[in-house]
């Protein structure tokens, strides 16, 4: 016999208990025969019932095992034997808010239910199991909760059986299983059609690596690779995105890229230096290295094209091809960049190719600024870079001046820089540009020094110029010297005619002497006067009265 009513009086609290669930389970399979599933979950959930017997009144939620070890009374079985399409939908919602309940009682009491890891592992893969058929939408909301204990292997299966691709990676993603999921996304993403699949494309598989974090740094390695290799254009969102960009290891991810396309890991640098501002040494000196390597690999050609006549000699930076461009790039970091090491730089170029613009810049941030100014004015030829370079370094080395000037007479040989190896002139004393170099930085230049410089045989003509430069200079120094001098002692004159002025008018002031405006002695105070020689505290005088001050301590 069925009870509806549970309010009841027993003298035994334990036995009335053990009455009432048993009265609550018999009513809560009452309701389910009569398909009041809502009102039937609702007395379950007063029971001490098993979920998994809960669960089992519904077909192909328990995996068969679980399933055949449930016992249920013989009007129960034959009631799940007349069950409709319409009964099962209305049954799951109802079962649905009966497991969220479970659940959350499951989480409040954890440390006090006996089986409790095993018991949510049944809640969440049968919740699962309930939203495929009833609430699709509600799948990826479950499998992205923290704490959701689907099991892995069930969840899967009817995850497949439904089709639903995308939630089986979430599973993948909450259980850990990322192999698993990158290895599903590679395969959808490189199937043909695949713009008709909603894991067709790199954007899943980018978005998935983003997530990932350093400690499957093997992984993103791994299966980044597709995707550099298929859409080199979207694989720098994996590694430049703010949410991996300060978190992945750099230096993996320079080798990784190096290993796979160079001018991809070149972009990287790049983007780390330009959109992300890091500056740190080893990254400089990674982005100018493989700059140096790129140049280093498209030289040949240009070397080639240059024996054969086909090209004349080109100014750094302007060469055919992709030459220019890098070396344009080359040139451009060299100076912008602060951090990175020149000594290292200089031994990645090895003087193997004539890259001599670079190695001047380089001897330049050394401050070996004799070897930089050798290069600009007797290799490269050019003293418009030899000046710019002087006035870059000036405040470091006011002497720079007198380098460029010194390096024009007394060249270096070209043993001292290595270059011997090249096809170059050797260099020759240039007076013509030395002159030249007097004349327009003879300001920044000790003239006894430059003068010292000159050969004997250096004719008056050549230095009339500069002399006269000097010459004029010094006039002028010397008049303004002169009027500044005339202008000093004008105004010293006139500072002692106001002194005298100030000094001829006179007031004694003795002890007995009274303020006009308190009629207190003025003792040792700070005292003023008004024209009419009446003496006051300087602190009773009105502000806005603009009198003679004098302020004394003596009487």
């Amino acid at each position: 016999m069925y009870l509806e009513d549970d309010k009841f009086y027993l003298a035994d609290k334990e036995h009335a208990t053990r009455q009432k669930t048993i009265i609550n389970t018999q009513a809560a399979y009452h309701e389910f025969i009569k398909k009041n599933y809502e009102k039937s979950m609702t007395r379950f959930q007063k029971t001490n019932v098993e979920v998994a017997n809960v669960i089992g009144l519904f077909p192909k939620l328990l995996s068969k095992k679980i399933q055949d070890r449930q016992v249920y009374p013989d009007d129960v079985l034959e009631a799940k034997k007349l069950f409709t399409p319409r009964d099962i939908e209305t049954g799951l919602e109802a079962l649905e808010s009966y497991l969220v309940a479970k659940r959350y009682d499951l989480n409040k009491y954890k440390d006090e239910i006996t089986n409790s890891k095993q018991t949510k592992i049944i809640i969440d893969t049968t919740l699962l199991k309930c939203y495929l058929q009833n609430k699709p939408k509600m799948v990826a909301p479950l499998l992205r909760l923290k704490d959701n204990e689907c099991h892995i292997t069930e969840s899967e299966r009817a995850l497949k059986s439904a089709r639903r691709t995308h939630d089986i990676i979430e599973l993948y993603k909450s259980k850990g299983s990322h192999e698993k999921a990158l290895a599903m996304l590679k395969q959808y993403a490189n199937m043909q059609n695949t713009q008709k699949h909603e894991l067709g494309g790199p954007d899943h598989t980018i978005k998935y690596l983003r997530e990932l974090g350093a400690e499957n740094i093997h992984l993103i390695k791994e299966y980044s690779k597709w995707v550099i290799e298929k859409h080199p254009d979207r694989c720098l969102d994996i590694f430049t995105h703010h949410s991996t960009v300060h978190v992945l290891p750099k230096d993996q991810v320079i080798a990784h890229l190096k290993s796979m396309n160079p001018d991809i890991a070149l972009q990287y640098l790049e983007r780390l230096i330009d959109l992300h501002r890091v500056d740190s040494q080893d990254i400089e000196n990674s982005l100018i290295i493989l700059l140096v390597e790129k140049v280093s690999s498209e030289w040949p050609a240009y070397a080639g094209m240059l024996a054969a006549g086909v090209v004349e000699p080109c100014a750094p930076g302007s060469e055919p091809g992709e030459l220019g461009p890098l070396r344009m790039r080359l040139t451009h970091f060299l100076e912008r960049l602060q951090n990175y090491s020149p000594s290292m730089i200089i031994r990645s170029l090895g003087y193997e190719i004539p890259l001599f613009q670079e190695l001047a810049i380089l001897y330049g941030r050394q401050r070996e600024c004799d070897k930089a100014l050798m290069l600009y004015c007797h290799v490269l030829k050019d003293r418009a870079k030899a000046e710019e370079f002087c006035s870059t370094y000036y405040e470091v080395d006011n002497q720079i001046y007198y380098k460029l000037l010194r390096m024009y007479q007394c060249p270096m040989t070209l043993e001292a820089l290595r270059l011997d190896k090249f096809n170059l002139e050797q260099p020759k004393p240039d007076m013509g540009s030395a002159i030249d170099i007097l004349v327009r930085h003879y300001k920044h230049i000790d003239v006894k020094q430059a003068l010292k410089l000159l050969p004997d045989d250096t004719k008056l003509q050549d230095v009339e110029e500069f002399l006269c430069a000097i010459l004029r200079d010094r006039t002028t120094d010397s008049r303004k010297n002169l009027l500044l001098k005339s202008l000093n002692l004008s105004d010293n004159l006139k500072v002692k005619s106001q002194k005298m002025h100030y000094q001829k008018d006179k007031l004694i002031v003795t002890a007995m002497d009274s303020c006009a405006v308190c009629n207190k002695r003025v003792g040792e105070c700070a005292i003023a006067f008004y024209p009419d020689r009446r003496i006051v505290h300087y602190g009773c005088m009105p502000r806005d009265i603009q009198v003679d001050v004098t302020s004394s301590s003596d009487t």
